[in-house]
């Protein structure tokens, strides 16, 4: 049987955060947490001369802003309710680009008690595919300050991924069921695994945990039983 999270098993109020656990294939021990929310930003073109407030974040118009007071939130969340780190957050494009994102992260996390070494902020693989080197520096300041940074790879995973960006990179996030027809997701995930980054795989199935952890992963996001 899986650990479950602290936070899955406690009696509490409703609270804005959910911890998905992501767990070890082997042993089932919850080692990191997915941190989902209904708060987004809404990245979308804007016309006229006033735009609109992001989805959930009031009067808030940085995008560096929203995710410095998201992680503010979920780190404060998961300092009462759970154990079990690094936390993932996911973060948006118009994020990473903006050149306070990390200044503002680190200020945020300051006003909490958890470090930054506890965050994990998770980009889009195709935010690489970017050619604008602002993706690459987004990544580098957010390191410098302390966080970790990961790659959610579940809908796109053809975008470049350099050695420096391997290095820069924590752990890759990989849908399980795409595994057996794209060969290239497969060299991916070698490849990420060879340079020391976690492989979590969503729609793991239990049985499948030596197969997969021959490829390099050991975790998974909600690993599926046997029908």
């Amino acid at each position: 049987m899986p650990h479950l999270s602290h936070s899955s098993c406690t009696n509490r109020q409703a609270s804005p955060v959910r911890f998905a656990p992501v767990v070890h294939l082997q042993t089932g021990e919850t080692v990191i947490l997915l941190a989902e929310t209904e708060k987004r930003f809404e990245e979308r073109a804007v016309f006229g001369r006033v735009a609109p407030a992001a989805e959930g974040g009031g009067a808030t118009s940085s995008p560096a802003a929203w995710l410095a007071e998201h992680i503010k939130a979920i780190a404060l969340d998961a300092h009462n309710h759970t154990t079990e780190r690094p936390i993932i957050v996911s973060a948006p494009l118009a994020a990473l680009i903006h050149p306070d994102t990390a200044m503002a992260c680190d200020a945020a996390i300051g006003r909490t008690r958890l470090c930054p070494q506890e965050i994990c902020i998770e980009i889009a693989d195709a935010a690489l595919a970017l050619p604008t080197p602002e993706v690459q520096t987004g990544i580098e300041g957010l390191r410098r300050c302390g966080f970790r940074v990961s790659l959610d790879a579940t809908r796109s995973w053809q975008s470049p991924l350099s050695n420096s960006l391997r290095l820069l990179l924590d752990s890759l996030r990989i849908d399980a069921r795409c595994l057996e027809n794209e060969p290239e997701l497969e060299d991916r995930v070698e490849a990420a695994a060879a340079a020391g980054m976690t492989i979590i795989a969503e729609n793991a199935p239990w049985r499948d945990g030596d197969y997969l952890a021959s490829l390099g992963i050991d975790y998974a996001l909600r690993p599926r039983a046997d029908a």
